[in-house]
């Protein structure tokens, strides 16, 4: 698809791409997992893994890979890594936790990292209210600050930013109160 850009990506639908040099087109692995920097809040690289590896990988920086739909490219250097690495930071310290507001009212969890493919800037993080509450009113994207307050599984949010919180899809309660609009 020349031409047509992604203006965001969810972390979840890199991990699992195909990942080819871009040099041989010679098939390295699949993406394991994405690492981002917590000063700059950006995508620093991936994690790529094949079975030929066993529990090593190779790591990608971000500004030496193409991120597309279907499978990544990398066009630079790859270095090994051994599976000892320590967690991402943000990742570790965001995902799977609480959103509650500064009143007491629970948002959801934070189910994914959103960010910028070109830039690798991080946007938001994607909420979810559980199953039940995803297939009726939708997730959510809560704009990405990290100035948020972390206090061990629950992250602290302002009314302020609450009320920037966007839905992302719209869930069965809306498309149905649309229809009989």
């Amino acid at each position: 698809m020349v031409g047509k850009r992604r203006s965001i990506v969810k972390r979840e639908s890199i991990i699992g791409l195909p990942v080819f040099d871009g040099k041989n087109g010679e098939k390295l692995g699949v993406v394991k997992d994405l690492y981002f920097n917590g000063q700059s809040n950006r995508l620093e690289g991936l994690y790529v893994t094949n079975r030929d590896m066993g529990r090593n990988f190779i790591e990608i920086p971000f500004i030496d890979a193409s991120l597309g739909y279907d499978a990544v490219i990398a066009e630079g250097k790859v270095f090994p890594h051994n599976a000892d690495r320590a967690e991402d930071e943000i990742t570790e310290k965001l995902l799977y936790k609480r959103v509650v507001r500064e009143d007491g009212t629970e948002l959801g969890m934070i189910s994914d990292i959103i960010f910028d493919p070109l830039t690798g800037r991080i946007q938001g993080l994607e909420l979810s209210e559980g199953i039940i509450g995803d297939l009726i009113s939708g997730r959510q994207i809560l704009p990405f600050e990290l100035s948020e307050s972390i206090n061990g599984d629950t992250l602290i949010i302002s009314m302020e930013q609450a009320q920037n919180i966007t839905p992302i899809n719209r869930g069965i309660k809306n498309i149905l109160f649309n229809k009989l609009e």
